[in-house]
């Protein structure tokens, strides 16, 4: 669209870390009105708005992460040709160089197997973006409930004890190997001095 005299309508630029943009005009309102057939007044506005706030869906340099089964869907969005390659951080820590395929224009994308649960980290150099792998219900998280139920077999094989803060700190004492290494209101670590 333009201006007056050919200019532009609309301006927009990136200051800094921040986002400017004019509308040369004071008539956008009449867009609305329908004035000579109107205009995406409401459209332009909500798209302006949204990219001033930086929004990651309009973002037009973007790279997204995500899970599908036992593959991790890489997607970068870029205005500009992308010949650069995608590093990839597994949970363990080890980096991986993936290139990317253009599937149309500006996008372009890759997959990545991934047999290791944990978070995974892509970034092009710029862009950063995480996505997990694992259950998404893992057991620990069946039932978060504060129960005794679930650590007192373990207490009980290791010859330790189950406390409750709310009872107040249990008091710390040297205890020797062939005595009870916990009571009521203190707890000790086996001393073999």
């Amino acid at each position: 669209m333009d201006g007056v005299d050919g200019r532009p309508l609309v301006i927009l630029d990136r200051i800094g870390l921040g986002r400017v943009a004019q509308i040369n005009s004071d008539h956008i309102w009449l867009w609305a009105r329908g004035f000579e057939g109107g205009g995406p007044q409401a459209e332009l506005l909500r798209r302006m708005a949204h990219w001033l706030m930086q929004e990651p869906d309009l973002e037009e340099e973007a790279i997204t992460a995500t899970v599908e089964g036992d593959k991790l869907m890489i997607v970068r969005r870029s205005v500009e040709p992308d010949d650069w390659p995608i590093e990839v951080q597994t949970p363990n820590g080890e980096t991986l160089t993936v290139e990317l395929t253009e599937t149309r224009p500006g996008r372009y994308e890759a997959t990545l197997p991934v047999d290791e649960a944990g978070l995974y980290r892509v970034s092009d150099g710029i862009n950063v973006a995480m996505a997990a792998v694992g259950a998404l219900n893992p057991l620990e998280w069946a039932d978060v409930r504060t129960s005794e139920t679930v650590p007192a077999p373990l207490a009980e094989a290791t010859r330790g004890s189950v406390n409750w803060l709310a009872d107040g700190l249990p008091q710390i004492r040297r205890t020797a190997p062939d005595r009870n290494p916990a009571g009521r209101g203190w707890i000790g670590p086996v001393s073999y001095t």
